[in-house]
């Protein structure tokens, strides 16, 4: 396998919370599926186990895999993302049948003492009748897909690891709402009759055709930073705009329009008769369940902390500015760091090599970052060697730097592989205490 390739394969960044709630959700479902199992044979069915352990899969795939980590790089991949959030993730959950299984998976005591409570409350009850609504819930869906497209909002994301959290919270909350009516995952109980589901579908496609429509056909970059962004292997940023228009087209069209055509089916199909439907033995309880469920208990979360523990030292350029950018012989560098002010202690900073021609990304360059304070060229020089071993990117080099004082610094990168040894400078404000 190219090196290349070999890096972005490695370009893993398990975000703590979510493979820990991720986890956590997969072991509470196994376990309450586990005991439903036994006793509702034909309901909790081994399909529905791995249609919820998949969108769980998924789930974590497109937040900590490499779709994540390359997402300010590529509006494709950044598109995948965001269809894997709303149009794949929840049905597959929801086809799990979730709410019953959850529930039998928490201890007695937090079912009983938390949960029950407020369940029972009104309010929650009042605001679960509304939210759930088939008319709101496509009504949301859409104000969410259109508006965390819109120029402004899509920025503010790229820029801010918090708003970023937030735009993928908006996408799951209004993608599982939406999906609910077309699954009705049980024991919930239709709001609307069989027959205006496939219109239901067709209204959301049309708002995600018009979307998907305008970045595909548009004649200018909609999203400044990408044009900014150095184009890994060359792909300019409009057609890059073009590909995630078109992803978005197929892959929102697909998961709308084939369940219209199913419920439609179903809809047009003679009904069986009630006496044909298959009953299905209540099973005994097996053996092995409380071994799994201990084991299932232990497991996952002790893997949660592990991931947490191996990637907490990891460096991350989302919400990073491009620092410097600038050819220098036969390499593109460009500098990464957070954005104003910069502090003088954990300033990290990432640099990408690429091939100056090809804007291919260079693995095999050694690079030196140098700092110099600028008001007193007697004082001792920073010097590091970035590596990508504490990358979450791998094709960027990755340092973090602690300086003695605030102030003026020149900042110096310097490249050097078998085709030359280059360097590119500017100088940075490092932001101190009073004290400094």
């Amino acid at each position: 396998m190219p090196p290349i390739a070999e890096a972005v394969l490695a370009s893993w960044s398990f975000p703590p919370w979510v493979t820990a709630l991720n986890l956590l959700a997969a072991m509470l479902y196994i376990r309450g599926w586990a005991g439903m199992h036994h006793l509702v044979i034909h309901r909790f069915t081994h399909r529905r186990l791995f249609s919820f352990l998949a969108g769980i899969a998924i789930l974590e795939v497109a937040l900590a895999s490499p779709i994540d980590t390359f997402d300010p790089f590529f509006l494709t991949d950044h598109m995948l993302q965001h269809m894997l959030l709303m149009m794949i993730v929840p049905p597959l959950v929801l086809l799990g049948d979730p709410v019953i299984p959850l529930l039998h998976g928490l201890p007695r005591w937090a079912s009983r003492y938390l949960l029950a409570p407020l369940f029972r409350s009104r309010a929650l009850q009042a605001a679960a009748q509304v939210l759930t609504h088939p008319a709101l819930a496509l009504i949301l869906m859409s104000v969410v897909m259109i508006g965390w497209h819109l120029p402004h909002p899509y920025e503010l994301a790229l820029h801010s690891s918090g708003w970023h959290e937030i735009e993928h919270a908006f996408f799951l909350f209004a993608s599982f709402l939406f999906w609910w009516p077309v699954v009705q995952p049980w024991p919930s109980k239709p709001r609307w009759d069989r027959w205006a589901l496939p219109v239901y579908l067709l209204l959301a496609d049309f708002v995600n055709s018009a979307l998907s429509a305008f970045l595909t056909f548009s004649d200018r970059v909609f999203y400044p930073s990408y044009a900014l962004m150095p184009r890994l292997g060359g792909i300019s940023a409009h057609n890059d705009q073009v590909a995630a228009g078109a992803m978005m087209w197929v892959i929102g069209s697909f998961a709308f329009l084939v369940p219209a055509v199913l419920i439609t089916a179903r809809i047009l199909s003679p009904k069986q008769p009630e006496g044909a439907r298959s009953s299905q033995p209540i099973g005994t309880h097996s053996r092995a369940a409380p071994a799994t469920s201990l084991a299932l208990c232990l497991i996952l979360p002790v893997a949660a902390l592990g991931y947490a523990f191996l990637t907490s030292d990891n460096i991350d350029i989302d919400g990073d500015v491009i620092r410097i950018q600038a050819d220098s012989g036969p390499f593109h560098m460009t500098v990464f760091s957070p954005p104003d002010p910069l502090p003088k202690n954990d300033l990290e900073l990432a640099v990408l090599v690429q091939n100056r021609d090809t804007q291919t990304p260079v693995l095999d360059a050694g690079v030196e970052i140098e700092m110099q304070l600028a008001q007193s060229a007697e004082a001792a020089p920073v010097k590091a060697l970035p590596s990508r071993n504490r990358a979450t990117n791998k094709l960027l080099a990755v340092t973090s730097l602690d300086l003695p004082r605030a102030g003026y610094w020149n900042l110096q990168i310097s490249v050097e592989n078998g085709k030359g040894a280059v360097s590119i400078a500017d100088q940075i404000h490092i932001l101190g205490t009073a004290s400094d």
